[in-house]
């Protein structure tokens, strides 16, 4: 589905890109690139096929390749089956497929992000079909899929992405969707199904991880209770007990800097360049369970900005954890996203100042075709610019809910 009209846009909005690079995009430009970005994700709905495993690639091989991924990914787009926005890592399972967490997870950060940013124009037409295929996708994965079924924690498992954000996308859904996926019963039931699912993936310590069954990572613990308080608020069975179990796990990984181990326990010093784009995640999700403060929010927004060259120098690197803070490129987008909703959560006489820097960076790492991308692979571009339109729109979101223990949870924390 490549429309002329949204390559002329995509056109305008690229143009002044270098101009402002330094102080940041003027609101026009902004709405321009917005727009092109919305437009740009609608075209890459793609028909996931198969493909091999990248692992590394000598630096002088690994333009020519993205390059020739670029064009076979092009094949994928746009036709009737076109369902999915999958994110791309280097993990693979079953001889080189992407894992159905990275698959369902991926097309529901897609999904939601376009439900929010709407569109106009003859893209609200296609805006509409696509939500409706990827649904069926979603609604489907979660019902046959064995990579998205119900089980504990094994291993390394990347499922909880998949059932967390599948569960956000249904939550947007039925706020502001089609109106027929808005009343549909399959998308109410997967709510309470997907609930179920998390609750059952809890790792021993309390929270969620994507790497083993006992610890816990922060950025992924607290985007899920993020997800879970906006479950609660609208109208769904939540057990207290399991946020209060992964509230308690959060807490745990946290120093004194508001810096997170990266998963785990806080053994020691755990230095802020190596957290600062995992802290906002997890210190808001404390924040809006009352175990935080806006002092303590402030120092893990502050903490972003200070370590930003830190990951910058990760982006679009090939490789995870490497480099003097041990930073996996995966983490630069995601940490923006993030940073730009704890941004709305500090005092208001704050937050214009900080939303400005952040659209500045923003700004400074857009791709030439309107995107941004943190990783090697051309897929993963959809995803990175999901991530960044949440981040531009965070003031129009509306904050998360937030989320209150129970006197029965409170006197089971003091004993």
């Amino acid at each position: 589905m490549v429309l002329l009209a949204t390559l002329c846009a995509l056109t305008l909005a690229i143009a002044p890109v270098q101009e402002t690079e330094k102080e940041g995009p003027t609101e026009e430009q902004l709405t321009e690139a917005i727009d092109a970005a919305v437009a740009l994700l609608l075209e890459r709905q793609e028909s996931y096929e198969a493909d091999r495993p990248v692992g590394s690639l000598p630096d002088d091989e690994l333009e020519s390749w993205q390059e020739g991924e670029r064009e076979r990914l092009s094949e994928l787009y746009g036709d009737k089956d076109a369902a999915e926005w999958p994110y791309e890592g280097v993990y693979r399972v079953r001889g080189g497929i992407i894992p159905s967490g990275y698959r369902v997870g991926g097309t529901s950060i897609v999904c939601d992000t376009l439900l929010r940013a709407g569109a106009g124009g003859e893209d609200a037409e296609a805006l509409e079909e696509a939500i409706e295929r990827s649904a069926d996708f979603v609604l489907d994965m979660i019902k046959r899929d064995k990579g998205m079924a119900i089980g504990p924690k094994r291993g390394y498992d990347v499922r909880g992405w998949g059932h967390a954000y599948a569960l956000q996308f249904f939550l947007t859904l039925r706020e502001v969707g089609p109106s027929k996926l808005r009343k549909s019963s399959k998308i109410k039931g997967s709510i309470k199904e997907l609930i179920k699912r998390l609750e059952a993936n809890q790792t021993a310590m309390g929270g969620w991880n994507y790497a083993n069954d006992r610890a816990v990572s922060p950025f992924m613990t607290g985007s899920t209770l993020l997800i879970l308080f906006d479950a609660k608020e609208a109208g769904h069975d939540v057990d207290e007990d399991m946020v209060e179990r992964a509230l308690d796990a959060l807490e745990a990984c946290r120093t004194e800097a508001v810096s997170y181990a990266y998963s785990g326990k806080a053994r020691g010093e755990v230095l802020m360049p190596g957290s600062s784009a995992r802290s906002a995640c997890a210190e808001l999700a404390l924040y809006k369970a009352g175990r935080s403060d806006a002092d303590e929010l402030r120092k893990a927004v502050v903490g972003f900005f200070e370590g930003y060259d830190d990951l910058l120098v990760r982006k679009s690197q090939q490789g995870t954890h490497v480099g003097k803070y041990g930073i996996a490129p995966y983490y630069f987008f995601f940490g923006h996203t993030y940073v730009a909703l704890a941004i709305e959560e500090l005092p208001e006489a704050e937050r214009d100042a900080h939303r400005a820097e952040l659209r500045r960076l923003i700004w400074s790492t857009r791709n030439d075709d309107g995107s941004w991308n943190d990783r090697v692979f051309p897929r993963t571009a959809s995803y990175s610019t999901a991530m960044i339109l949440q981040a531009l729109q965070a003031p129009e979101r509306g904050a998360f809910a937030g989320w209150e223990s129970s006197a029965k949870a409170k006197r089971k924390r003091r004993r």
